[in-house]
């Protein structure tokens, strides 16, 4: 088995973060070296646990309404519901991918805040991409059920 190394990082946070990090462990760094190391198990079984939630076309409407999106972390799991549905009332969007806006709209709001922060993310790990030409790979793979 091999060794894992663990890398330094250097994020900055705001006085409240660091206040809440000092109130909920030992110390910050104890408290940001956890949710670090942490977060990436709990997206992945959130992505996973949602997979078949979404339809293609859904996903695609999502992928669509927040490609060029500015991603801000107070904002995290609250940014995407309304810009899915200015995208259907303004843009029109749910009939460029053929679904049902209203649909859409109940399952983006039966979510919690954190699987739609998710969601999200999973949504930026697609524009991160340097190719976006798997877009249907990448689609597919959420919307078989898991």
């Amino acid at each position: 088995m091999q060794k894992k190394t663990k890398k330094n990082v250097s994020p900055r946070v705001f006085e409240e973060t660091q206040k809440f990090y000092a109130d909920h462990f030992d110390s910050i760094n104890a408290g940001c070296e956890y949710i670090l190391e942490a977060f990436p198990e709990l997206y992945s079984h959130t992505i996973h646990a949602m997979r078949g939630k979404f339809t293609r076309g859904e996903l695609m409407l999502c992928i669509d309404v927040m490609n060029g999106h500015w991603y801000n972390p107070p904002g995290a799991g609250q940014e995407m519901t309304p810009n899915v549905s200015d995208g259907i009332a303004l843009d029109h969007l749910d009939a460029k991918w053929k679904i049902d806006g209203s649909v859409l709209n109940q399952k983006l709001v039966a979510l919690s805040i954190f699987e739609r922060a998710c969601l999200e993310i999973w949504i930026q790990a697609f524009w991160a991409q340097d190719d976006h030409s798997n877009i249907e790979e990448y689609v597919a793979q959420q919307t078989k059920k898991a």
